[in-house]
């Protein structure tokens, strides 16, 4: 189905009426695969920013996406305050993404730059996202909340893996182009969502985004394994 979404699939459950579990497992497969990646990049190195700061974003893209599932899950008794939560720890999420590529950046006044950039971006897209809960009737079309996080985390993304991915792969260590590939592997969720590009009403278009970003996440971590392997990290 394209240009409109399949019926949401509901279910009960121990006297509960639930949405989306289809939206639920793929949030699960994602925070089960984000925690993993953390606990891994800890026994790699724990001690270097580049490190600590992925560890982060593993973390808070996990936790952000658990919450996701239970928005959706709960839609019915938590309505748009269950989205919330997770629309505001995406957006920390890439911040943190952000300060670990910026890590690696040699020029210190430019890196003192971009990391204020990145605070003001951040600080202003939840500004932002706040006064879109307020003022913006999101029941009617809920993309309107997502909007602010799509393009913070878009702007985020470009920079840290296009940009500085580019950058490293040239100065640091060839294997940085998994970073950037990886945001390349990310390019069809804005056609998938604005689309409205649904295969089957168990495999709709978030569930079809999930695919895409659990493929990124898989090449972050790989990035992050042959980075290892520089002399300056």
């Amino acid at each position: 189905m394209i240009g409109q979404d399949f019926p949401k699939i509901a279910f009960d459950f121990a006297g509960l009426a639930l949405l989306e579990p289809n939206a639920m497992i793929g949030d699960i497969v994602l925070f089960t695969t984000s925690l993993f990646f953390a606990a891994q990049i800890r026994k790699i190195n724990n001690s270097q920013a580049f490190y600590r700061y992925w560890r982060l974003f593993f973390l808070w893209f996990g936790w952000s996406f658990l919450f996701g599932g239970f928005g959706h899950l709960f839609y019915n008794y938590l309505a748009l305050w269950g989205k919330y939560p997770s629309w505001i720890m995406g957006m920390i999420a890439t911040f943190w993404l952000t300060k670990a590529m910026l890590s690696l950046w040699p020029h210190q006044k430019q890196k003192q730059l971009f990391t204020r950039s990145a605070i003001v971006l951040l600080v202003l897209g939840i500004l932002f996202e706040f006064f879109v809960f307020v003022n913006v009737d999101l029941t009617i079309d809920q993309s309107k909340g997502l909007f602010v996080p799509t393009l913070v985390s878009g702007i985020g993304l470009i920079f840290s893996l296009v940009f500085l991915g580019a950058s490293y792969q040239k100065t640091i260590n060839t294997h940085f182009k998994i970073f950037w590939i990886a945001a390349l592997i990310l390019l069809p969720n804005a056609f998938i969502q604005s689309q409205k590009i649904n295969l089957h009403q168990w495999f709709d278009r978030n569930d079809f985004s999930h695919v895409l970003l659990l493929l990124s996440l898989c090449l972050y971590y790989l990035g992050i394994k042959k980075a290892d392997q520089s002399p300056l990290l």
